[in-house]
């Protein structure tokens, strides 16, 4: 039998996004959910009365909250749009923290959870990459190698993020980050 939580909602939340995170949508099972919470399944359902479904959705709801403050936000401050990238690149090493950075996006959308969480995760993507391509072009960039650069930016971080897992260390999405940075300097400088 589990034991009674002593912990907050936002508490809970991180254990729940652990198991999410490290398993995806498919392989969290009712039974890792509890185990990681302390609480039974009973009193897993008493707080998320949709299941596994209903804690998915709040994490995702918490994780794109810290996505907006981290990551986007910094982007929206155009009057100096260098120091919103470079903000806004530092704000992705602390939106994926941990000694090896994963990606909770991308793991909810293993098994079934593509079919819940897809059209949601896609809106993610794509305002972040509009964000990143319109700030890169507000340094001077024309239109097409602001978006073409974005996308990039995506891709590397996104990229980096698996070798990370594979490797068992942050280096990759360090590396990935400092690249990116250099990037944004050499348009500073032009």
């Amino acid at each position: 039998m589990a034991r009674p939580a002593t912990f907050s909602k936002s508490q809970l939340l991180a254990k729940l996004t652990a198991v999410f995170r490290r398993s995806g949508y498919g392989g969290a099972s009712m039974a890792d959910l509890s185990k990681a919470t302390g609480l039974s399944k009973a009193s897993l359902y008493h707080h998320f009365p949709g299941g596994k479904a209903d804690m998915a959705a709040k994490v995702m709801a918490e994780e794109g909250k810290r996505l907006q403050k981290l990551v986007l936000a910094p982007l929206g401050k155009l009057d100096n749009p260098v120091l919103a990238l470079q903000n806004s690149l530092q704000g992705v090493a602390a939106f994926y923290s941990g000694d090896i950075p994963q990606c909770l996006m991308n793991s909810i959308l293993l098994g079934s959870g593509e079919a819940i969480f897809r059209a949601e995760i896609a809106a993610a993507v794509s305002a972040w990459a509009e964000l990143l391509a319109g700030a890169y072009e507000a340094t001077g960039a024309p239109s097409g190698e602001a978006s073409a650069w974005a996308a990039y930016a995506l891709e590397r971080i996104q990229g980096a993020l698996i070798i990370c897992r594979v490797a068992a260390n942050r280096s990759a999405l360090e590396q990935c980050l400092a690249e990116l940075r250099g990037d944004v300097a050499a348009v500073d400088n032009l």
